[in-house]
Formats: structure tokens, sequence, C-alpha cells
């Protein structure tokens, strides 16, 4: 039943992102925003953990224990790359939208191989309908049409495919999952 609820919840979100993505596509420079909340993402924690390891590194002196070299000095060099990273992906986000296109596509493609998984092994004993495939097949398709595009000149095009094929990963979903615990989904219980 845990498993359910939780496929049911991967679900609403997928439709969710799906739903925003089909919105948003038109906003300009959508994924340069993606890469500025990304960035935002990256630089927080990176900041949080500098502040963190530079405070024990500081502790472990006062205390008159000589810190690991190792440990604090790798986890100070990590932080500082996120806090670069982030930083760089807010000022020049341009930059990252090509290769945040292609992550669309990567990431289309390898939920098109899970959803492929799920309806054809994971289903079992259930045999699902054909149909239950071309869904799967097109986010492959999907995924492979924009790695073999110009992502600069089509970023609402990447924006919008991904968020249609999203929307119809999560119907596709929902229906295999219906059909292969009927009883779960109706709230019985499956003995």
């Amino acid at each position: 039943m845990k498993s359910t609820s939780s496929n049911w919840l991967t679900i609403l979100i997928t439709a969710i992102v799906g739903v925003l993505l089909i919105i948003w596509h038109t906003k300009l420079d959508i994924l340069s925003w993606v890469m500025i909340a990304v960035g935002v993402m990256f630089l927080i924690p990176s900041v949080y953990s500098l502040i963190a390891s530079l405070s024990s590194r500081k502790k472990l002196k006062a205390a008159g224990q000589q810190p690991s070299a190792m440990g604090s000095g790798s986890s100070i060099l990590a932080a500082i790359a996120g806090c670069g990273l982030g930083i760089w992906m807010i000022v020049d986000p341009g930059f990252f939208v090509g290769l945040t296109a292609y992550l669309f596509a990567i990431i289309l493609i390898a939920y098109g191989v899970f959803q492929i998984l799920l309806v054809g092994y994971w289903s079992r004993p259930y045999k699902l309908p054909v149909l239950f495939y071309i869904v799967p097949v097109l986010l492959i398709a999907g995924g492979v049409v924009i790695l073999c595009t110009t992502v600069r000149t089509m970023n609402s095009v990447v924006v919008l495919i991904t968020g249609i094929l999203l929307v119809a990963s999560a119907i596709n979903w929902a229906l295999e999952l219906s059909a292969t615990h009927p009883a779960q989904t109706r709230g019985g219980s499956a003995s």
C-alpha cells in the first residue's frame, strides 16, 4: 500500500511539473529562470556548508585540537566550488541553458525506458495492452528529437515538448497503476 501511495505521489508531481512547463513554455527565457533557480539551490547549501566547515575548523583550533587537513580542507573546497558554480549559474544562466535542454532530453529518454520496464516487466503477472507502450516510446522519441536539434533556437519548444510528454506519462502511469492494482486504487485492500 505504501508503494502505491508513493506511486500516486510521483504521478501527481510529474503531472504538476508537466502542466507548469506547458503553461510557462512561452515565457521569455524560462530555461534561464530555471538555471537561476538551480544556481540559488547550489549557492544556499554551499554557503551553509562553507560557514559550517570554517566554524568547525575554528572550534577545533580553539579546543587545541588539530583539524584533519583532508576532511575539513575537502569540505571547504567543495563548498567554495559549489558557491562558485551557483554564482556562475545566477550571473550567466545562458551558458547552462543548452545543457539544461539536453538534460531534459536525457531525462525524457531515461523516463521512457523506466516506463517501458514498468509496463513490461514490473507489472507482472499482468499483461498490459500495447497501448501502454505508446507514451514511453514517445518519451524516448521526444528526447531523441531534442538531442538532435539546435536547442538555442527552440527553448520554448523544448519546454513545451517536455511538459506535454510529462503529462502524458503521468496519465499513462496512472492508467497502468489502475489496471495492475485495481483493489488498492479503489481504497480496498489486496490480500
